[in-house]
This record gives C-alpha cells, sequence and structure tokens, in this order.
C-alpha cells in the first residue's frame, strides 16, 4: 500500500508559531528562535526543511508550549523514513 508522503515538521512549525495558513504573521524567526534558545538560521533551516528537527529543538517546543517532543520527534521521524524508502525503491 502506498503511503502519502508526510510534511516535514518544520512546514507545520511555520504554520503554528510563524504563520497561520492564511499567511498571517503570528511571530518572526528571529523571536521564535530567542524563544526556542538557538540560532535563527538554524530554525530558518527547519522551517524550510533542509535541516532535521532535533531532539534539543523537540524539548524546547515542548517547553514553550507547542506540543509535546514526541510529537515533533515522530514527525520527523515519519519524514525521515519515508525519504529513506523513497530513496531505497528509486535505487
Amino acid at each position: 500500500m502506498p503511503m502519502h508522503k508526510p510534511a516535514h515538521p518544520g512546514r507545520i512549525l511555520r504554520q503554528r508559531l510563524i504563520e497561520d495558513e492564511d499567511g498571517q504573521k503570528l511571530g518572526s524567526i528571529a523571536t521564535v528562535a530567542e524563544q526556542l534558545g538557538c540560532h535563527r538560521n538554524t530554525l530558518n533551516r527547519v522551517i524550510n526543511g533542509s535541516a532535521s528537527l532535533t531532539p534539543d529543538m523537540a524539548l524546547a517546543l515542548e517547553l514553550i508550549g507547542a506540543g509535546k517532543a514526541e510529537f515533533w520527534l515522530s514527525m520527523q521521524a515519519s519524514y525521515d523514513l519515508f525519504q529513506l524508502r523513497q530513496a531505497r525503491s528509486a535505487a
């Protein structure tokens, strides 16, 4: 059975903390990065899907009330596993 492509957690993170589905600004990357205790470039890479969400960032998200760390890590693991399956089936 084909599996749907899971969203990168950065996409959901953007919708929850940076801008909603209508494009309304919720917060700046710099402000959210400061709340998470990470560099804004790191958060930007995660939000744009070019970097993985780490356990450290998942816990920081939990601590600011953005959802359980397990939710974020599960989402990242699902995304990574899908990508790996796609790469192996193409080989």
